[in-house]
């Protein structure tokens, strides 16, 4: 079983509130569904290593961008 990173659904959640995005505004921004992001927020599934990878890559691009705060992405 892959194990759930740590405060990962209140990243996700604080990382859309950040950014204003819906749920369904950021899985297509992840290419996941609208329903794998609702069950990230609500803890029922973990992302697989490659969405985990896309959700920090689209964080650190936040960053730099300056849309989004860097500790969202060190959580």
């Amino acid at each position: 079983m892959i194990r759930q990173p740590e405060n990962f659904p209140e990243t996700v959640k604080e990382v859309r509130r950040q950014l204003a995005l819906s749920q369904e505004e950021l899985a297509h921004a992840l290419g996941v569904s609208f329903a794998t992001v609702n069950r990230w927020e609500n803890g029922r599934t973990v992302p697989s290593k490659l969405a985990q990878r896309q959700f920090e890559q689209f964080c650190k691009n936040n960053v730099k961008k300056g849309t989004l705060a860097m500790n969202e992405v060190n959580k």
